[in-house]
């Protein structure tokens, strides 16, 4: 496990996709046929694509969490730093994905998410930093710190 690792997900041109794994700890740049095959395999195996967050449109910053994962989108203020508390959260979150360009409630710095992986662990990660957040664009990177606690010693 780790406590407030540093981590990025970056943003490619359309269409790449960039995916963070909490278990691994590990982001990776993907192309779109690689992403594609990755989503193939997983159906047919039935498993789940190893990555458990993914980024991508340079229009318009599409982050979204993988299928076979639950997470809850926090403020700092309602987000609890002990695993318990936040797998509670993520078990109740329903969040999904979120655009980070031209939507009417954008992702702040110090948002909080927490996520059940797919190997059933537990992550805390706070966006600390967006890169090239130029007008007109979504953030060319998204910094996060993560916490991953074990579920079982939650």
């Amino acid at each position: 496990m780790y406590d407030k690792e540093p981590m990025t997900l970056g943003l490619g041109g359309n269409p790449d996709v960039y995916a963070i794994d909490f278990d691994a700890p590990s982001s990776r740049h993907y192309s779109e046929e690689e992403w594609n095959s990755l989503k193939a395999d997983a159906e047919e195996t039935g498993a789940p694509i190893e990555p458990d967050l993914s980024y991508s449109n340079s229009v318009w910053g599409n982050l979204a969490l993988r299928d076979g994962r639950n997470a809850a989108q926090l403020k700092p203020e309602h987000a609890d730093d002990s695993a318990e508390a936040c797998a509670r959260r993520a078990q109740l979150g329903g969040f999904r994905s979120s655009q980070l360009w031209g939507s009417e409630e954008k992702l702040q710095v110090k948002t909080v998410f927490c996520i059940l992986t797919d190997k059933g662990n537990v992550v805390r990660a706070q966006i600390t930093r967006f890169i090239g957040n130029d007008p007109g664009d979504p953030p060319s990177q998204i910094e996060f710190t993560a916490t991953m606690w074990s579920r079982s010693s939650g």
